[in-house]
């Protein structure tokens, strides 16, 4: 089982805090595993022990699993590692993965109630009619329990066409884009890339990786189409001996007012402070664009099964009225 990116939080704060006090990975690893951590850390810091004692490198110990540890979280503990700034990587990916623990535990509390009123929602759907068609209560729950699996079938499909979409627009600009326009939504998205993109930025050039490592790194870790081929014209520009100011600003792929900054801390010299000025409120922006997003679906959900309700009502004594006005005509 992955972590939760609430664990995650709490997992990469304490190593962090360790590596901070001077202690190396391996000891803060085993101090760690003291704590009673749950069983996939201490599966995890388990197998980065011994690859450790194997010779390995701390990013390829941690990278050895898939399951736990995606790309953006190798890149980061790499450029941290290369540049001996483990801490600060590790800080890093506390503060993206707590920023992603606040915002899903935001969307979950929004969408809470609207969840609750859509089954009530629909069992009315079901209840009224019933009754006006003098159905009996267990004919009644059986329709019910047939319209809930219809409705699971229905967000089963689309949750898995949503993720077959998700996972195609890192590779394809025009399909990242598209997302990316979608109302409320697409600023999240944006927002989330543009955390990854400047965090990893950032720790690389802390770590003093060359300036094409750093763009090939940063780009490939935002998960964005986008900004995926925007890095393809930065490596290009660099490979000429061009700045990269210009080309931030006149790509498109970034947001202007980031664009703008890089380009005058480019000439000022002041790349580091201005990344990380940068990721601060980016990861800030994605917090608030991703609970502004569901309190605008709870609300859309809301509304819809109001609508729901009112007209299933309506719909059952018209019918109802209806049958009456022909007896009496009879």
């Amino acid at each position: 089982m992955a972590f939760t990116f609430a664990q995650k939080h709490l997992f990469y704060t304490e190593i962090a805090k360790m590596v901070e006090a001077g202690f190396g990975i391996r000891e803060a690893g085993r101090a760690m595993l003291d704590t009673r951590l749950p069983a996939r850390q201490a599966e995890l810091l388990r197998a980065m022990d011994k690859d450790l004692e194997a010779g390995k490198s701390i990013t390829e110990a941690f990278g050895g699993d898939d399951r736990s540890i995606t790309e953006l979280e190798r890149r980061i503990i790499g450029a941290g590692e290369r540049g001996g700034r483990l801490a600060p990587a590790f800080q890093h990916l506390a503060d993206y993965f707590g920023m992603l623990a606040t915002a899903r535990r935001d969307a979950l509390q929004s969408m809470a109630y609207p969840l609750l009123l859509l089954h009530l929602g629909l069992f009315v759907g079901v209840l009224v009619p019933g009754l006006m068609g003098q159905s009996d209560f267990i004919d009644i729950v059986k329709n019910f329990v047939l319209v809930l699996f219809a409705l699971y079938a229905a967000v089963f499909i689309a949750w898995i066409g949503l993720g077959a979409l998700l996972a195609a627009a890192p590779g394809n600009p025009g399909l990242d884009r598209v997302l990316n326009a979608i109302p409320v939504l697409g600023g999240a998205r944006r927002a989330l890339a543009m955390a990854r993109f400047t965090k990893v930025y950032h720790s690389c050039l802390l770590a003093g990786l060359s300036m094409k490592e750093t763009v090939e790194t940063a780009t490939r870790a935002a998960h964005s189409g986008v900004i995926a081929e925007a890095g393809r014209l930065l490596v290009a520009t660099l490979g000429d001996g061009g700045a990269l100011g210009p080309k931030f600003v006149s790509c498109g792929a970034f947001p202007p007012a980031f664009a703008r900054s890089y380009a005058t801390a480019e000439e000022s010299g002041s790349l580091d402070k201005d990344l990380a000025r940068w990721s601060t409120v980016y990861q800030s922006d994605a917090a608030r664009t991703v609970k502004t997003a569901s309190n605008v679906v709870s609300k859309g959900v809301y509304f819809l099964v109001l609508l729901f309700i009112g007209w299933t009502v309506i719909q059952a004594y018209s019918g109802y009225y209806g049958m009456m006005n022909d007896l009496l005509e009879d």
